[in-house]
Parts: structure tokens; C-alpha cells; sequence
């Protein structure tokens, strides 16, 4: 079994002239918490879009698992154990919480082409659906349709959807934006429980809940790495604190 959940060596990504990442290499152990930061426009979300499969690297090699997938798509990669949410949330906002975990649970049956038949009825659908909505509080909200969710809840939503997957690997695209600080702090403990046999890669902007949920922090800088370590490090790093968090020497 590998010791690596995501390995992308060597990576560029180029839009024409454009190099949105330059020589970007990132490993990530098995159950590892870790998170990218950076600026806007280091090259964070293509970064994403490269280990998720949406994009192809213009250079460079990516492994899952200890499988190579560089060339391999989204819904490929998705059979092999991973998962991701986005920054714009993809719920079904008319169908009810309990239709939108439905609907995923019952796309990753063999049965999913059987499309008159009520998706509870579905072997396991059910009761995976129940254990999903207890697990993750939500068994009270089950048939309320999701616009009428708050969005901290819809938030947690879509993480729920992805957990429905029972994931290897989760990539996290800034899932507490937008929230309020304590939905944020909810939506962190909630990451901070999930079992280490699950690796969670993340791009966050809010340092707090980056720093208290990563086990090591990567910084993306102009396309590329610029530093590397575990947080309580990456925040008295001096190039970070310049180009990111600001130079905190005259503070």
C-alpha cells in the first residue's frame, strides 16, 4: 500500500503564454491534513483543477494512491477514492437535503440508469442516506429543499454529498468562504472529526482555520512553491509573511 494519497512532481500549467503553475511538486501522505495558501492568482485553484482531473498539466506527472493519473479524468479519478467541492456550491437547490444525498449516493450505484424507480428504493440508498443525515446533523432539515438552508448549512452540505462518496482522498476548494465566524468554526470542527484514514487536501484563505486544521502548509507564490512546513513555522516564515500575509515588521 502507498504511503502517498497525492503526488504531483514537476508540474506546469500553461494557458498560452500564461504559466499558471511553474514546476509545482507536492506530496501528501496518506491521511495528512493539508493546506495551500497564497495570494490571488498564485495558482492554487488550477493546482486543484490538476490533481482533481478538470485539467491536464502542460509538464509534470501526478500519482493518486500510488497510481498514475496524469492523464486520467475527473470521473476516473473519482471511482478510484476522490472527492472535492468547489468554491460555488453544485446543489440542487429546489429538491429537498434528503433528495440532493439521494441523488449522489444513487449516481454511484449500478443501478443509477433505473430512472423510474424511487431512488430510496435503491438497495442501501435508504439507509445510507439516514446514517449520512444523522452523522452530520441534519435529520431534522432532511425534507427541507436546500435554498431554504442557511449557507453555512449549504456549505456543509456539499461536504456531506462528498463524504457520501466515502472518499480516500477530499480536496476542500475554500469551504468555509463566505461563512460567518461561527459557522466557520462548526464547519472546522466538524473537518478536524473526520478519520485519518481520509486525506484532506484544502485551499484556504481564513489563517485560522487553516492553522488549526493543517498538519503541514504549502504556500503558492507566482505559480510556484514557495515554502513548505507545518503552520506553527509557515507563520513566522519572513518571505510568506512579505508576499502574503503582509510585512508584519512595522506592525
Amino acid at each position: 500500500m502507498t504511503d502517498m494519497a497525492i503526488a504531483a512532481r514537476g508540474i506546469d500549467t500553461r494557458f498560452g503564454s500564461f504559466l499558471a503553475n511553474s514546476d509545482v511538486t507536492i506530496e501528501v501522505p496518506v491521511g495528512e491534513r493539508r493546506v495551500l495558501i497564497g495570494p490571488n492568482g498564485a495558482g492554487k485553484t488550477t493546482l486543484f483543477n490538476v490533481l482533481a482531473g478538470q485539467l491536464r498539466p502542460s509538464k509534470g506527472s501526478v500519482e493518486m494512491l500510488g497510481r498514475e493519473v496524469t492523464r486520467k479524468p475527473a470521473y476516473q479519478r473519482a471511482r478510484m477514492g476522490l472527492a472535492r467541492t468547489f468554491q460555488i456550491n453544485n446543489l440542487f437547490d429546489e429538491l429537498t437535503v434528503r433528495q440532493n444525498i439521494e441523488i449522489t449516493l444513487a449516481s454511484e450505484a449500478r443501478s443509477r440508469r433505473v430512472f423510474w424507480r424511487d431512488l430510496g428504493s435503491l438497495p442501501g440508498i435508504r439507509a445510507r442516506t439516514n446514517a449520512l443525515l444523522t452523522e452530520w446533523e441534519f435529520s431534522d432539515l432532511a425534507d427541507w429543499p436546500v435554498r431554504e438552508l442557511a449557507y453555512g448549512q449549504q456549505r456543509v452540505m456539499e461536504i456531506v454529498l462528498a463524504m457520501s462518496k466515502q472518499p480516500r482522498v477530499l480536496l476542500l476548494d475554500e469551504p468555509t468562504a463566505g461563512l460567518a465566524p461561527a459557522d466557520a468554526i462548526r464547519l472546522t470542527n466538524l473537518l478536524a472529526a473526520l478519520p485519518r484514514d481520509i486525506t484532506i487536501i484544502m485551499i484556504e484563505h481564513d489563517m485560522e482555520v487553516a492553522f488549526a486544521l493543517a498538519d503541514r502548509v504549502t504556500v503558492l507564490h507566482q505559480g510556484s512553491v514557495l515554502a513548505e512546513d507545518v503552520p506553527g513555522r509557515v507563520a513566522v516564515n519572513q518571505e510568506v509573511l512579505q508576499v502574503y500575509l503582509g510585512d508584519m515588521s512595522d506592525a
